[in-house]
């Protein structure tokens, strides 16, 4: 019987699933008084890790804007409380989304080194006073050739820079079926196969998706 393999960092509770972590995360050293900032924009719960990695004092009333529940989540457990949801989990489509909620804000965008969608400067074009700041990066963890999923496994991928990796360690089968996390990691899938997105941008509705592959 196929397996289901999660190609992420972050792990699933589900025991059914194998967790397979193809990246490292990096955490860049800078410093930053939130004070000077009236808004915080963020698409990875690595954000608030790289705040918390650098020590940066926290300001919790400051407005949260975050794609996808993992990475709202991520800002409470940080000690913010004013926390905006995104509805689009696509870095061009929460850019609109949240552009009009940014008007007349000095916004601070928390970003990866290496990004697919362009959402610093689709802010900028909408008249956003936004700062970028490069917080982490994800570098290719080098796996044994033991740990590539056999035929005919289910592939779920939690990031574009998950599938990179992966590529870089095992390249790819034919037979691979794969389920995507958000639009930005398809558009990475494409170039290799037709893969399922979740409507949620969420691990679990990620593996129930990917249980109707089995």
């Amino acid at each position: 019987m196929a397996e289901i393999y999660l190609v992420s960092n972050t792990p699933s509770n589900d025991e059914s699933m194998i967790n397979l972590p193809v990246s490292e995360i990096k955490f860049l050293k800078f410093s930053l008084n939130l004070d000077e900032f009236d808004a915080l924009v963020a698409t990875s719960k690595n954000s608030f890790k790289a705040l918390e990695f650098n020590h940066i004092k926290i300001k919790p009333d400051m407005q949260i804007y975050a794609i996808g529940e993992p990475c709202a989540k991520a800002a409470k457990r940080c000690g913010f409380s004013k926390i905006y949801t995104a509805k689009n989990s696509h870095g061009g489509e929460f850019a609109a989304e949240i552009s009009p909620l940014l008007k007349g804000k000095k916004t601070l965008y928390l970003r990866a080194k290496s990004i697919v969608s362009n959402l610093g400067e689709i802010l900028k074009q909408n008249g956003i006073l936004v700062s970028q700041i490069v917080a982490y990066e994800s570098v290719c963890a080098r796996l044994d050739k033991e740990k590539m999923p056999p035929e005919n496994s289910v592939l779920i991928f939690s990031s574009p820079s998950n599938v990179k990796n992966f590529i870089l360690n095992f390249g790819w089968l034919d037979s691979y079926k794969a389920v995507a996390i958000g639009e930005t990691t398809a558009k990475e899938l494409a170039k290799f196969t037709d893969p399922l997105v979740s409507a949620r941008q969420e691990i679990n509705a990620c593996v129930e998706l990917a249980k109707t592959l089995l």
